[in-house]
């Protein structure tokens, strides 16, 4: 499907909210000083999309309703059978680009809309999590380019199907040598994280043999090259739902970061090494 721009949008211009939705981004809206207009870099997010049509189109009217005025948004859909394509239809003349066809996982998807993606900054929004208001201003102004900040982290709120409120999931970034140490805490959250193009061609494309954790491998190899900004401000909030990945209290993502944690560390003859493996032994 070809490439085209996404105007700034109004609510008036979108489908109408479904019927008892009220609130962010049903019935309400973000707008943006023109002012701001002239500085602000194209952002491309991605959207991987599988039989979560019950969040879907929450997802994606939190990126339209932005009030940014240069939004590159494409979903890749893995031929969805629950109404999501219904959904993204719904909304396609505000779509850079989007398919609905069989892939091999989130990652491959996600790499899928990478290849598409022509802004200066990317990230990727699962299709049960969604931004909040005024977001996209907050990363434009921080990764513009010359300001000096290559990947931004802010905070997430996790917000539960079952109506229990919601807990704030504070993003932070340390060091390199402090985020292989997961076991003390982890406290990137991926709705949250954005990074310029350059990053991208430094970095690569998401691991697709990670089912769990591709999030995590992205971070360490980013922070290989470059240091992440830290943003006192919640940009995001994640659906916690009986269907999500991490639904079992993010017990399989954990098995998973343990499982693949040495490929990161450094090599046996370095004391790190050493030092890591005394570390998680104690913890785990």
């Amino acid at each position: 499907m070809p490439q085209k721009s996404n105007p700034v949008l109004t609510l008036e211009e979108l489908p109408p909210a479904p019927t008892g939705k009220t609130g962010w981004p049903w019935t309400e809206a973000t707008s943006i000083s023109s002012g701001y207009v002239s500085e602000l870099p194209k952002i491309s997010i991605v959207t991987p999309s599988f039989n979560q049509g019950s969040f879907l189109e929450q997802t994606i009217r939190s990126v339209l309703l932005q009030g940014y005025p240069d939004i590159e948004y494409i979903i890749i859909d893995g031929g969805s059978t629950d109404g999501s394509v219904a959904v993204i239809r719904k909304y396609e003349p505000w779509l850079a680009s989007w398919c609905s066809e069989k892939d091999r996982g989130q990652s491959h998807a996600i790499n899928k809309g990478f290849a598409k993606a022509t802004g200066q900054i990317l990230c990727w929004l699962n299709s049960d999590d969604y931004f909040l208001p005024g977001a996209l201003l907050t990363v434009g102004q921080t990764l513009a380019k010359g300001c000096g900040h290559y990947v931004l982290v802010g905070h997430c709120y996790r917000v539960h199907e079952d109506g229990t409120p919601p807990v704030l999931l504070k993003g932070r970034y340390q060091n390199r040598c402090r985020l292989l140490q997961f076991w003390r805490g982890y406290e990137m959250h991926q709705p949250a994280i954005f990074w310029r193009r350059e990053v991208f061609e430094k970095t690569g494309w998401l691991d697709e043999s990670l089912h769990l954790t591709m999030d995590f491998d992205y971070w360490v190899r980013i922070a290989r090259h470059f240091d992440f900004v830290n943003i006192d401000r919640v940009l995001a909030c994640t659906n916690y739902h009986a269907a999500a990945k991490t639904s079992d209290n993010y017990a399989g993502y954990y098995r998973e970061l343990k499982k693949y944690a040495r490929r990161y560390w450094p090599s046996l003859w370095r004391p790190q090494r050493w030092w890591l493996e005394l570390s998680m032994f104690r913890h785990l």
